[in-house]
């Protein structure tokens, strides 16, 4: 982000997708094990319909939500692009509420079958003539622009499952989202759920990730 005339911060400028728009593609290869967070309404593989407002989802194709699932390639990065994904870093005061966690589930997802999904790497927007601020590291009032991307890289072939890139909030590991129109519900097996405040494991990882970054968690 820069800084405005006014002394304010303007956000940065997320460029329309061109068309057509070319994908390079990496492949979740069978067997990988990959991680959610998710709500309890949901199941460990059903994909969102089309609630909320995130980067890159909702989006519509010929009129109609295209079914999201977002996960992680770990436990850990899941709990950034979940419980901590709306952190800001400035923050003063950093803080999340365990009511908040009380309403998630953890989720362990095996891939059935081989699924390309657009790669959002640093290597990949340069393709675009982008970098990670224009796309990926861009704020939540961007996000009408940001999810304009999503039918672009849909539109990009008809066997692109869904995208990957590196969590802005836990840069060790990957996130990604997947369409529920390219990837059935037998392309995933459900492994486990838990609890994430009944799981001691799973708990004591989040209470960890939250010292490690100075954020409290607020019981009742």
């Amino acid at each position: 982000m820069t800084a405005a005339s006014s002394g304010g911060i303007t956000p940065p400028t997320v460029p329309p997708p061109p068309s057509p728009l070319s994908c390079n593609l990496h492949t979740l290869t069978k067997s990988t094990v990959i991680h959610r967070i998710h709500d309890k309404r949901f199941g460990a593989i059903d994909f969102n319909p089309g609630f909320g407002n995130t980067r890159f989802a909702p989006f519509r194709v010929g009129g109609k939500f295209v079914p999201t699932a977002y996960a992680a390639t770990s436990l850990e990065c899941a709990i950034y692009e979940t419980l901590y994904h709306d952190i800001e870093p400035a923050a003063l005061f950093k803080s999340v509420y365990w009511t908040d966690l009380a309403k998630l589930v953890y989720s362990t997802v095996e891939v059935a079958r081989d699924i390309d999904v657009a790669k959002l790497f640093t290597a990949d927007l340069l393709k675009w003539h982008m970098v990670r601020g224009q796309l990926i590291d861009t704020p939540k009032s961007c996000y009408p622009q940001t999810q304009l991307w999503s039918p672009a890289i849909h539109g990009s072939g008809p066997t692109v499952g869904g995208m990957v890139w590196t969590s802005n909030k836990y840069d060790e590991d990957r996130a990604m989202l997947l369409f529920g129109d390219r990837v059935a519900i037998g392309d995933l097996n459900p492994l486990s759920s838990v609890d994430i405040i009944s799981d001691p494991t799973t708990l004591q990882l989040v209470t960890d990730l939250a010292a490690r970054s100075g954020i409290d968690i607020i019981k009742p």
